[in-house]
């Protein structure tokens, strides 16, 4: 019982990872990095024949990646461990 719930954890986190990028807004601007964060890209079609909206998509979904300061203060921390 207790294997199977372990097993289940990463796709129960990726789940509400999921629901969270769903339910919380965008945002336009990091006060932290004192840039713009990347929005979600008009779709041309030429834009994905030459490739150029996969990388705009994955721009999107780094920037808006839910409690996304958070975790950059954690990989902060942990370089300064080491």
């Amino acid at each position: 019982m207790i294997r199977n719930a372990v097993g289940m954890l990463p796709f129960v986190l990726m789940l509400v990872m999921l629901i969270m990028h769903l339910a919380l807004p965008d945002k336009t601007f990091s006060k932290e990095e004192r840039r713009y964060l990347a929005q979600w890209p008009v779709f041309h079609i030429e834009e994905v024949i030459d490739g150029s909206y996969g990388s705009k998509v994955e721009s999107y979904f780094s920037d808006q990646f839910p409690f996304r300061n958070f975790w950059i203060q954690i990989e902060e921390r942990l370089r300064g461990f080491l």
